[in-house]
């Protein structure tokens, strides 16, 4: 995401290099020139700053922080209207939260304030302001973030970015699992990759050092297979002419047309089916060297673990039962309203869409069950599970039972995207998500709470609380407990826990706090460096 007060870039399919941007209300145009350093067809207007440029037409329209600064409740809504007119694909539409009242000091005056510089400003509670896009445009309006909102000119768009939100997470987790089991054996994968870069071929036994060979072994199965991690993990065309050993003639076939064969893994990988005509770019290719899709992808199944598709076909299952249970919230769309793939998705993965729908109606009445949460949070194999919550770091959700996920988007419903929040806390006593960021919870052993956003979903209302100028914020303990078990340092984590435990130093009712924590081990003379608990040293 680009810095605020940029309120375009959130999602990667709105905002790309073959769309035109508008920027109605762009002040200095500080904005449209990051977005024409990325590329992007973007021009603007401003009553102050850019009077004289030409207004016109865009696929997409900014309206960012404008109808917070009109007091004229008319000219306000005029203003919101004309944006939306000139919008052929989506509008983009920004306002302060209300949170950020407490900031400013000033007078009421009719519906917000005018600060101390003489400037008016209209604070929006979430849902009030969504109301008020609705209102005004008589169009659905949807949480792209804490008071930011999108309108969609086609029901088919709005509902394909909400589909690739409900899999965005597991959709790159093929790519994400590969770096990171490559980050947290770096070490010894270092050694194979060094050889095969020098080499170019794959080590036989014996060639590399017997103690790194053997863990990559019992880890990946084989040097070839621990080869491959690194490939994907790297960029395949650095390794295009490295070829594994002793392959068998299907493995030929496979290693020879890989690239084509890649693409299509990755798109069964996101999709949990094969694609139909059109869907892949390289399809006619592929069909052109193995005859058909279905053909090319019986030898991938041949030379994989077939097993990894039938998981891949059941998380798709998952996240598309997450988005269409989701989907229900502003009215679900009818099957003729869901864009080509996604109608291929029912089909493929459901046979039907009411089969599909009364899946997804079931999740989402459980979500409103808090009976049902909490056996979803007691049987989740991610997250730490205490009396009032289950926390869950933010790279984990797509590994929540369905139930859950469901649970957490009803809150990114409210919300949209917190882009800071490192971790999810799902209230397992009251209809509440909150998203907490810790911004140093990888280098830090006992990260300090920044801000915290508050999703309350009985009354539909957003609150915000910010600890950075805290002298004794909140901390974490336990991080291990909140990622899942490819999380790289997640050892590194767990030594320092089980260190801190041997000490006795977790049992305390104070640390939960810097000060708190800091009281304890000064008590005992000890500190933490580096993820490793030791003596205090002495000056």
């Amino acid at each position: 995401m680009l810095s605020r007060p940029m309120s375009l870039a959130f999602e990667d399919e709105l905002i790309s290099l073959d769309v035109s941007v508008f920027d109605y209300g762009c002040g200095r145009g500080g904005d449209l020139r990051q977005l024409r350093s990325l590329g992007v067809d973007a021009s603007g207007w401003d009553p102050a700053h850019d009077p004289t440029a030409p207004v016109k037409a865009a696929d997409v329209v900014n309206l960012g922080y404008v109808i917070n600064v009109i007091e004229d409740r008319a000219e306000r809504s005029e203003a919101l209207c004309k944006a939306w007119s000139l919008a052929r694909s989506a509008l983009v539409v920004a306002a302060r939260p209300s949170w950020e009242a407490r900031e400013v000091r000033g007078r009421p005056h009719g519906d917000g304030v005018v600060t101390a510089k003489n400037t008016f400003q209209k604070f929006y509670e979430q849902d009030e302001l969504r109301k008020y896009i609705e209102a005004t445009l008589g169009e659905r309006a949807l949480a792209a973030a804490p008071g930011i909102f999108y309108v969609f000119r086609d029901e088919k768009a709005a509902q394909a970015m909400l589909a690739h939100r409900a899999r965005r997470g597991a959709a790159s987790r093929a790519q994400r699992i590969a770096d990171l089991l490559y980050e947290l054996h770096r070490g010894s994968l270092g050694v194979l990759e060094s050889f095969v870069e020098a080499e170019r071929r794959i080590p036989g036994a014996g060639e590399i050092d017997r103690d790194v060979e053997s863990s990559l072994v019992e880890e990946f199965g084989s040097l070839r297979g621990a080869f491959y991690l690194v490939r994907r993990a790297t960029g395949r065309s650095r390794w295009a002419d490295i070829e594994a050993s002793r392959p068998s003639q299907s493995e030929r076939r496979f290693n020879e047309n890989r690239e084509l064969l890649e693409a299509l893994m990755d798109f069964v990988d996101e999709r949990g089916r094969l694609p139909h005509s059109g869907e892949l770019p390289a399809g006619g290719e592929v069909e052109s060297v193995f005859g058909s899709i279905r053909a090319a992808f019986a030898l991938v199944r041949r030379v994989t673990d077939s097993d990894r598709w039938v998981r891949a076909e059941g998380e798709a299952r998952r996240n598309f039962l997450v988005y269409l249970a989701l989907a229900a919230f502003g009215g679900r769309p009818k099957f003729s309203d869901l864009p080509e793939d996604l109608q291929f998705d029912v089909r493929d993965l459901f046979g039907n869409y009411k089969r599909a729908t009364e899946q997804a109606d079931e999740l989402l009445f459980a979500a409103g069950n808090l009976g049902a949460l909490n056996l979803a949070a007691r049987s989740s194999e991610v997250g730490k599970l205490t009396p009032e919550a289950i926390y869950v770091h933010v790279s984990a959700i797509p590994q929540l039972p369905p139930l859950l996920r469901v649970y957490e988007g009803c809150g990114q419903a409210l919300s949209g995207t917190v882009e800071e929040a490192t971790i999810v806390k799902l209230h397992r006593e009251k209809p509440q998500i909150s998203y907490l960021a810790y911004p140093n919870f990888d280098r830090d052993p006992h990260p300090a709470l920044s801000t915290v956003i508050v999703c309350r979903l009985g009354s539909l209302n957003l609150s915000y609380r910010d600890f950075r100028e805290s002298d004794n914020p909140p901390i974490l303990h336990r991080k291990e407990t909140f990622v899942d078990r490819a999380y790289p340092g997640r050892d590194k984590f767990a030594r320092l826990t089980l260190q801190e435990e041997k000490s006795e130093l977790l049992s305390s009712t104070t640390i939960g706090t810097l000060r708190g924590w800091s009281e304890v081990l000064g008590g005992r003379n000890m500190e933490v460096r580096g993820h490793r608990l030791q003596r205090r040293s002495q000056s």
